[in-house]
């Protein structure tokens, strides 16, 4: 049998445990025309942490990692940078200032990177190009 004292005590460690706040930072990251990119790579500096997005672009920090690698929180009233990067976008940094709780990111836009093509400044035509000049050391014997 449980008193009614042993009830309140489980409520309450219930309520304290369930209670806590969750310290968390997330966001989804998404291309310029709102689709959810996923296997964008993010970290939060400083913080030693690296996620990959989900289908749905989202992630989600709920712990970081101190100078030896251990799992640490995240500090209230702190400065971090959400950085985020995939393979064919510039890069993205996200200034954060982190109180408590949940803290969610406006979604995190990527910009594709792009190729400057410039005319060329000399003439490219093959037949423009003198090919009997010396060559990097191999030789053809029927010249």
């Amino acid at each position: 049998m449980s008193t009614p004292n042993a009830r309140w005590l489980v409520l309450f460690t219930l309520l304290s445990v369930g209670g806590c706040a969750t310290r968390q930072i997330s966001g989804q990251v998404i291309d310029r025309n709102g689709q959810p990119l996923d296997r964008a790579l993010v970290k939060v500096v400083p913080g030693g942490v690296e996620l990959i997005t989900d289908q749905t672009g989202a992630f989600a920090f709920d712990y970081l990692r101190d100078e030896t690698g251990a799992r640490t929180k995240l500090k209230p009233r702190q400065e971090y940078t959400v950085e985020v990067f995939k393979p064919g976008y510039h890069v993205e940094q996200v200034p954060v200032r982190y109180e408590r709780g949940v803290l969610i990111l406006a979604p995190v836009t990527l910009r594709e990177d792009t190729i400057r093509v410039e005319s060329a400044p000399v003439d490219l035509d093959p037949d423009a190009v003198n090919t009997r000049g010396q060559s990097s050391g191999a030789t053809y014997e029927g010249e």
